[in-house]
């Protein structure tokens, strides 16, 4: 990512990570890789998504994953080619919608409250925020972007993260680019106000820790 980055010349400092990479490999390593992990390939997107905010970058589309067998490739051989796709679809990437893995732990019932208003329940691995219809949470609110923010489910907890929204976000009144949500908490964008909330089952710390 970092060998390959582009220079931004609109003002902003963020350089553009590349959007698109090419895995090359040896089959057999290819086969069992996939064998184990099917969905390798939309984990390595959210993996640079991730990578790419968490460094100051931006991308500009959602980012490109192929995994290619080569023989030509030892089986500890591995090449990764980086590209950056011309077309632009939007000034933020965002995940695709994906459901929820088996072995995945959860929080117990949560949920948002809009603006003390309305309550949605959170049911999805991914979860988009904006104001863009495409989005999983749709925001009526002029201030916010178009992709917004984004919830991941990792080891049992939602993290929030900015996805490189124009006006940012805050958690209990902090500026935060990522988050991993507690009970209680209180998220601002734009003019919207989001609290967070779970059910607490009795013995239970409420986290899930990887083993």
């Amino acid at each position: 990512m970092e060998d390959d980055l582009w220079q931004a010349t609109d003002g902003d400092p963020r350089p553009f990570a590349p959007d698109q990479y090419a895995i090359r490999m040896n089959p057999n390593v290819q086969y069992h890789l996939l064998t184990r992990q099917p969905s390798l390939g939309t984990l390595l997107v959210q993996h640079i998504i991730e990578l790419a905010a968490q460094s100051g970058y931006r991308l500009n589309n959602t980012p490109i994953i192929q995994i290619i067998a080569d023989p030509d490739y030892a089986a500890n051989e591995l090449k990764v080619q980086t590209q950056h796709v011309d077309k632009r679809q939007d000034s933020t990437a965002v995940m695709e919608r994906i459901d929820t893995p088996r072995d995945e732990p959860a929080p117990h019932n949560p949920q948002l409250i809009i603006n003390g208003q309305k309550t949605v329940k959170l049911r999805d691995a991914i979860i988009n925020l904006g104001r863009g219809r495409d989005n999983h949470i749709v925001l009526d609110d002029p201030y916010c972007s178009r992709h917004h923010a984004q919830l991941r489910l990792r080891f049992g907890r939602y993290t929030l993260f900015d996805t490189n929204s124009a006006s940012g976000l805050s958690v209990n009144d902090v500026a935060v680019r990522e988050h991993r949500l507690q009970p209680g908490d209180v998220i601002r964008l734009g003019k919207t106000q989001l609290v967070y909330w779970e059910d607490t089952v009795p013995g239970d710390t409420g986290i899930n820790e990887p083993q």
